[in-house]
């Protein structure tokens, strides 16, 4: 038999398989790097248009911002003009109840009584006068307790009068006090 020494043979198969051996794995780390920089990039683009999305909503973030503020400034001023309607309105309510009454006191009076003095403490009326006499202060204090918009006078004190002579010898003054009734703003017509 022959002698084949198969030594070099098997010495470059190896060679060449582990050149092939570490060009694969040369290829695949190629392959590796490219994928991983591929999907860096992919990533960094994604992020971009995440911080793109960001930022959008960041801008109409602020634009809603600026549009709470104008509504909360509009509402605060909306408030404001609601509480001085309410103060308008009261004092209108005030004043034309201070005529009401003024009127309705005109309406009791009668001749041969007049009030000196006249003061509103809430929802009471302290009034003093003079009357020709004792009768006509009675005669007074019903028409007050007719009246729609007072309740029952009450007589605080009454005396002689002489400084008042042109009434007569029966001048008395009077001291009264009667409650003002709450009114219903339809009952009259002023």
């Amino acid at each position: 038999m022959s002698r084949i020494n198969l030594l070099p043979w098997r010495e470059w198969e190896r060679e060449r398989r582990n050149r092939a051996f570490f060009s694969r794995l040369a290829a695949s780390a190629l392959i590796g790097l490219c994928v991983a920089a591929l999907a860096g990039l992919y990533i960094e683009r994604m992020a971009g248009r995440q911080d793109g999305r960001a930022a959008a909503l960041r801008a109409q973030l602020a634009e809603l911002d600026g549009r709470i503020l104008r509504v909360e400034t509009l509402r605060s001023e909306s408030e404001g003009l609601e509480a001085r309607m309410a103060v308008v309105l009261r004092l209108h309510d005030e004043r034309s109840e201070v005529a009401r009454v003024l009127l309705e006191l005109a309406r009791a009076a009668l001749a041969g009584a007049h009030y000196e003095t006249l003061s509103r403490h809430g929802d009471a009326i302290s009034a003093s006068g003079t009357a020709a006499s004792a009768g006509r202060i009675s005669a007074l204090m019903r028409r007050l307790a007719a009246s729609e918009r007072f309740g029952m006078p009450t007589l605080h004190s009454i005396r002689e009068d002489p400084d008042h002579a042109h009434y007569g010898g029966r001048a008395v003054h009077f001291d009264l006090g009667f409650p003002v009734l709450a009114s219903s703003h339809g009952a009259e017509g002023g």
